[in-house]
């Protein structure tokens, strides 16, 4: 028998059948006693003090009064979960404005709580809130102080924990400020509140989307009530996006004046992108460049200093200190130190040229929205520095702006191994009526410098100095700024003139026919000094003088040189050492460098 038994047991059919019903037993009650659970405690648990219990939490955390009006709905399986429809909460000044508009409102409970009629509503979730923040022409805020925000005795802060954990699913911000007609509309909004207790620590994680970019903001602070309450606290916050990037740590509050003190990051990859994401549209004005900033900062009463300062913008790094004042009664001010690896200002002039607005009334525009607005006395240094075709290194600088009046002074520099300073002045008529340049060089090598100024044929090279003085009424950035009147002066010591062989254009002038400079092209003339003094005016340069004494005899050239059309009318003189009696008279015509040297027996000669 019991063999039988066992080759019964044995056979794999009989064994999946009783397999089968030793767990559908168990399944089955389970199943059971879920759908009983779930239609059970409803009978004896009642809704109708979740409603009343959620506006209460609603009326503590906004300071305003509550209202819902839909059916709960409660939930016990997986787990026990309420969910309520079309909340409001208006202000209770006795003439009720929306505050806030919650599609729904989804919280757990604690089970043994809700059996003793006083439901404990945790992990909250607001779905599609709108909020709306309005301050008023006379500068009040719609939203009222809450009154856990009321000074309080310490011990009775830990007492309630009204806040929990809150998620928000697509809210939207509405902001209006009646005393600027500013509105403003952020969609979007979703992230989580994590603010277990008032004593405690809170964490705060939303997203949004702004301007068509995703933008995250965070926030971290122990004593969110010394925060909010206006006093200082530690906190760490964060904005994170696309365009702009920033983030703070250290010490501050929310205070009518709020004090910050710690590090401050802000960057951006792109400044047109970042441009066009404030404006709403595509800029393409501003150069492509990414810009950092990463300081040590302190506000006070309507100050902010910035310490330990690091930039940099596109290719170029500074450190230094500045402070930044904007007083109530008085002009806004800029004032601090900045040293450079490098600066290039050649940058500037294609951006101005792109941009679609008339150079003159940009430079209205930029006058009356700083220039004649702040005051800046802001110290630069630089290790290398490019102005136009000028390669300045070691360069100490500054830059003055004063009620209209503005300049930088160059105070010392090296360039063509020599030592540069200078100054440029703007008109206090504005950026559109142009101003003042005045460089001095001094003990430098000329021969570098013509090659940066990219100067061909018979040019003095040697080491010298050189005075430039000019004015213009026009933008720098123009070009009608090359219509700058001035003066020049140069004086060089122990140089040679290149391009220009000595007794082959004497030789020439004997002659008496009319030959091209290139003639004589194929030597130097050495000389022991040379003086050149011009004056610019009109589009054209008019040569005082220009002497060159050496050795081989003594070259001397004045007259006018229109540079706008390129074209030459110099006269001038040559004397041979060699025959000091007679002296080469000769006229210098044509365009440069391929002049046309006339001779005056030739000129002199009748028909």
């Amino acid at each position: 028998m019991t063999r039988k038994i066992l080759h019964m047991l044995g056979r794999p059919r009989l064994w999946s059948r009783l397999r089968r019903r030793h767990f559908l037993w168990p399944a089955a009650i389970g199943i059971a006693l879920a759908v009983g659970y779930n239609a059970a405690l409803p009978l004896v648990i009642s809704t109708t003090d979740v409603r009343p219990t959620m506006e209460r939490m609603l009326d503590a955390w906004s300071g305003g009064k509550s209202r819902i009006t839909g059916e709960p709905d409660i939930r016990f399986w997986p787990n026990p979960t309420l969910t309520l429809y079309g909340a409001t909460i208006e202000t209770t000044d006795g003439t009720p404005r929306t505050l806030a508009r919650i599609g729904s409102i989804t919280a757990a409970f604690s089970l043994l709580s809700a059996l003793r009629g006083e439901p404990a509503l945790e992990d909250i979730r607001l779905i599609e809130p709108v909020v709306t923040l309005e301050r008023g022409a006379d500068g009040t805020l719609n939203w009222d102080r809450p009154r856990w925000l009321a000074p309080r005795e310490p011990t009775a802060v830990g007492d309630e924990t009204p806040f929990g954990d809150i998620t928000i699913e697509n809210g939207r911000l509405q902001v209006f400020d009646r005393t600027t007609n500013y509105a403003r509309e952020f969609p979007g909004i979703s992230g989580t509140v994590k603010w277990p207790a008032f004593a405690g620590r809170l964490n705060a994680q939303l997203s949004s989307v702004i301007g068509g970019q995703t933008v995250s903001w965070s926030l971290a602070c122990d004593e969110p009530l010394t925060l909010l309450a206006g006093r200082n606290t530690t906190l760490k916050t964060s904005l994170t996006s696309a365009p702009l990037n920033f983030s703070f740590d250290g010490v501050g509050n929310l205070s009518m004046k709020p004090f910050a003190s710690g590090r401050l990051q802000v960057s951006t990859a792109s400044l047109p992108a970042l441009a066009a994401w404030f404006e709403g549209a595509s800029h393409e004005g501003l150069p492509e460049s990414s810009f950092n900033l990463n300081a040590n900062v302190t506000t006070g009463d309507a100050t902010l200093k910035l310490d330990d300062l690091q930039l940099s913008l596109g290719g170029a790094t500074a450190t230094g200190v500045l402070d930044v004042a904007i007083p109530a009664d008085d002009t806004p001010r800029v004032e601090g130190t900045l040293a450079f690896d490098r600066i290039d200002l050649n940058g500037l002039q294609p951006l101005f040229a792109e941009l679609p607005v008339d150079p003159e009334e940009l430079a209205r525009h930029m006058t009356d929205a700083f220039a004649r607005t702040w005051r800046v006395d802001v110290r630069l240094s630089t290790q290398e520095a490019a102005i136009g075709p000028l390669r300045l290194t070691d360069v100490a600088a500054g830059v003055m702006v004063d009620h209209g009046r503005a300049s930088l002074d160059i105070g010392d520099s090296t360039y063509a191994n020599g030592r540069l300073s200078g100054r440029l002045v703007l008109s206090e008529a504005g950026l559109a009526r142009g101003g003042k340049l005045a460089l001095v060089l001094k003990d430098a090598d000329l021969a570098a410098a013509a090659a940066d100024f990219g100067f061909v044929g018979p040019v003095p090279t040697g080491r010298g100095s050189v005075n430039l003085d000019l004015a213009t009424d026009h933008p720098f950035w123009t070009r009608q700024a090359a219509d700058a009147s001035g003066r020049l002066t140069l004086s060089l010591a122990n140089g040679k003139l290149s391009e220009f062989d000595a007794n082959a254009f004497s030789d020439l002038v004997r002659k008496g026919e009319f030959f091209s400079l290139l003639q004589a092209s194929s030597g130097t003339f050495d000389f022991q000094r040379a003086d050149i003094e011009a004056r610019f005016s009109d589009g054209s340069a008019r040569l005082n003088r220009a002497t060159f004494t050496g050795p081989a005899g003594s070259l001397s050239i004045n007259g006018v040189i229109p540079y706008r059309s390129g074209s030459l009318a110099l006269a001038g003189t040559f004397t041979d050492t060699a025959n000091a009696e007679q002296r080469l008279r000769f006229f210098v015509g044509g365009s440069w460098p391929n002049a046309v040297i006339s001779p005056l027996s030739v000129l002199g000669e009748p028909n």
